[in-house]
């Protein structure tokens, strides 16, 4: 009983997750639509700035940047689509392995295949993420939490495969 309330409720704070990352990615494809139509209050050019929202460790910035770095500002909403669809991605392949385990299919492929998927999806949110774009500079950073979720996964499906290599040996033998 208490298994089934632990999954249901990380199965729902999941979904929720996947839906503030919906609306954040359609707030980011309304800025992309307001670089087309200059048109949306969030991107006004006054003289010759252009003033863009954008997420920072202290939260949203709303940042103003000379017309000449418009580049910039299309490349960081690119960036930022990309990563909300990579972290919708491997919220959907978390709800999938959640659903199995909740169904009694734990050592399944479909759950080591999820676990593969979910350690790509987070080398490749890595390599994203090394380039940090911000109106004020372009540099490098590292940060390593999408690589320890890739190791993570990496290892859970490792786990997951000698869990469904035993259950079929314990099949076979049954």
């Amino acid at each position: 009983m208490k298994k089934n309330i632990i999954l249901s409720g990380s199965l729902i704070s999941m979904q929720i997750l996947r839906i503030l990352i919906s609306l954040f990615a359609a707030i980011h494809v309304l800025i992309v639509v307001g670089f087309f139509i200059n048109d949306l209050p969030m991107q006004e050019i006054t003289s010759d700035f252009q003033s863009l929202i954008y997420n920072s460790k202290s939260g949203l910035q709303i940042q103003e940047f000379p017309e000449s770095q418009h580049w910039l500002s299309f490349l960081l909403i690119v960036q930022s689509l990309s990563t909300l669809a990579l972290l919708f991605s491997i919220l959907g392949y978390g709800i999938d392995i959640i659903r199995n385990i909740g169904r009694k299919k734990t050592f399944t492929d479909l759950n080591i295949e999820a676990f593969d998927k979910v350690s790509q999806l987070a080398v490749i949110l890595f390599f994203l993420q090394l380039l940090k774009l911000s109106p004020g500079r372009i540099g490098l950073a590292i940060e390593f939490n999408y690589l320890f979720m890739a190791f993570g996964a990496i290892i859970l499906a490792e786990v997951f495969k000698e869990g469904h290599r035993l259950l079929e040996e314990n099949e076979l033998t049954v």
